[in-house]
């Protein structure tokens, strides 16, 4: 899962930030009063499991919390 972050409107997304390797799916983001931000998404990996006869690869949902200086700092070029 990787957060990015445009200054041009959304034309180009320069500066992003690992928030974990692997397999992710479904996200969503908010923003806090305080400026923190909240990353909920779906994870997992090895083997699905099956429930009501179907996959289900992705088997935890993960909330990150970060700050715009976390996402800034040190930025990947993933």
């Amino acid at each position: 899962m990787t957060i990015k972050i445009s200054r041009d409107g959304g034309r180009t997304w320069p500066t992003g930030k690992l928030v974990q390797p692997g397999p992710s799916a479904y996200s969503d983001l908010a923003v806090l009063p305080d400026g923190v931000v909240l990353c909920l998404y779906e994870n997992g990996a090895g083997k699905p499991v099956v429930k009501r006869k179907r996959d289900w690869t992705y088997t935890r949902l993960t909330l990150a919390r970060f700050n715009l200086e976390w996402l800034q700092q040190a930025a990947s070029q993933p």
